[in-house]
């Protein structure tokens, strides 16, 4: 990934990311399905986030194709995705250190692994809360 590509992903949605509620009014307009290009780009896994999104990618290739956008379900996790990966990167310092925390399983959310977890909302939600308190040092 080029080095100032998380920059002009958070850019492009900024507007839309900046809190919950924001997060929320966005989606019900839906987004366009390039986000779904956008999320890969900053965690990889094209495949598991397919599946996140409950497509295929022929069927996302489309969405681009017709400029179709996404169901508001869909929009609110790609953008909330947006969202994690800017506030885990800030948090952990850089890429590598957060998608390595992503991968394994974390204490304070029942050593579920959080990457498991990005299929909803609500665990999404619970990543974030995660984030928080690592951030500011209640990790008990």
């Amino acid at each position: 990934m080029k080095v100032n590509e998380p920059k002009a992903i958070y850019s492009r949605y900024k507007s839309k990311i900046t809190d919950p509620a924001t997060i929320v009014f966005s989606a019900q307009k839906g987004v366009s399905a390039t986000i779904f290009d956008d999320v890969v780009k900053l965690f990889g896994h094209k495949d598991y986030m397919a599946e996140v999104v409950e497509l295929t990618h022929k069927t996302i290739n489309k969405y681009h194709t017709n400029g179709t956008k996404f169901s508001p379900i869909r929009s609110e996790l790609m953008l909330k995705l947006v969202a994690l990966y800017k506030k885990g990167v800030a948090i952990f310092g850089n890429r590598e250190s957060f998608i390595n925390w992503m991968s394994k399983p974390a204490y304070g959310i029942g050593n579920y692994v959080p990457l498991d977890l990005i299929k909803t909302s609500d665990g999404i939600d619970l990543i974030t809360d995660e984030l928080d308190r690592i951030q500011y040092g209640d990790t008990a």
